[in-house]
């Protein structure tokens, strides 16, 4: 399932995260504050860390999309939208602290609105669609959670 669009990985997910980044690893800002943990995420710009919320270290399939419309998975359990800047097409990956990948997907502009989600069906899967935006959208939750996520509430940028 891989193609200039589209990209699965197989990703040993551990230390409660797992990210996108168009950069180069930050330990400055990979760091998780306060209120990053409450509400699940570190949104930088070009560097997005999430909690995947299992607590110990486990596969688990990453699905990657870029397409005009997001369309939400039907086993999704948490569904968040932030704003993600590529500055270097070449330069972006999926990955955790375990391991990372080259995301290969044809990257054809600066700023997308990235969809994260977490979906369980058999196993539990992620996704990340990329969707091409002219201006930043706010980040936010899309669904209300069992894990404190309420639809439509802004989540804040930067280390909390």
């Amino acid at each position: 399932m891989q193609n200039s669009k589209n990209q699965m990985v197989d990703l040993l997910i551990s230390h409660n995260q797992i990210l996108v980044r168009s950069r180069a690893y930050s330990e400055k800002l990979s760091q998780w504050g306060k209120e990053n943990i409450e509400q699940g995420a570190v949104i930088h710009e070009d560097y997005v860390i999430f909690d995947p919320l299992p607590e110990e270290a486990f596969g688990a399939n990453v699905f990657l999309k870029l397409t005009n419309n997001f369309v939400m998975d039907e086993n999704t359990q948490r569904c968040i939208v932030t704003p993600f800047y590529i500055n270097n097409s070449n330069n972006v990956e999926v990955a955790s602290a375990a391991e990372k990948f080259k995301i290969n997907i044809e990257f054809d502009t600066s700023l997308y609105d990235l969809y994260y989600e977490i979906c369980e069906d058999d196993e539990v899967f992620y996704k990340f669609t990329f969707v091409p935006a002219e201006k930043p959208i706010v980040a936010r939750y899309l669904i209300d959670d069992p894990w404190g996520g309420e639809k439509d509430k802004a989540l804040k940028l930067g280390f909390l």
